[in-house]
């Protein structure tokens, strides 16, 4: 008995190197038909992506940085935007203006609609004090109320002369979606 592999030797090698050079332009068909116009495609939508990350990351910087800015307004202004809020009441008012002045009377003359988001009230106030300077406090005292009001011109200041009788505007302004 001989051990010795002989299969080898009955290999033919043209049918081999046939076989071999039909797969091998089989495989290089299907790359070049199916694999490749997917890479090409694959590119540009590789570059489609990438510059759609860049775009979004600069519209998510201009966000964040807007997102800030509202939140520091928002902290600069918060006494105006609880003004806003805060329902205007005669009474509460005409206590505040008995701070400055010696008799305060408030009449209402219109309310109206602002730009459809605001309210706006114009009363007329008519009140006595000794002296001017209390109306120039009244006055600066309006920055500290409780709502947003608007002190309006003309000021008639008239004098008899033991007391000042001031007559002026002001305007109220609140928000129309707190009345509904």
């Amino acid at each position: 008995m001989n051990n010795i592999d002989r299969s080898l030797e009955k290999i033919n090698i043209i049918k081999l190197l046939i076989f071999l050079s039909i797969f091998i332009i089989t495989t290089l068909v299907l790359i070049l038909t199916l694999i490749l116009p997917n890479v090409k495609q694959y590119r540009s939508y590789k570059n489609q992506y990438n510059s759609a990350v860049v775009h979004k990351t600069k519209v998510q910087n201009v966000l964040n940085g807007r997102i800030n800015e509202i939140k520091k307004l928002r902290l600069d202004n918060a006494k105006v935007f609880n003004s806003f809020k805060h329902k205007f009441t005669k009474p509460e008012f005409v206590l505040f203006a008995n701070n400055f002045f010696d008799k305060v009377t408030l009449k209402e003359v219109k309310k109206s609609i602002h730009k459809k988001e605001f309210k706006v009230y114009e009363l007329n106030v008519t009140s006595a004090l000794k002296t001017p300077v209390n109306f120039y406090k009244f006055l600066d005292g309006l920055n500290h109320y409780q709502n947003m009001i608007q002190a309006d011109f003309p000021i008639d200041l008239k004098s008899n002369g033991k007391v000042i009788n001031a007559t002026f505007k002001i305007k109220v302004f609140g928000l129309v979606s707190l009345e509904k």
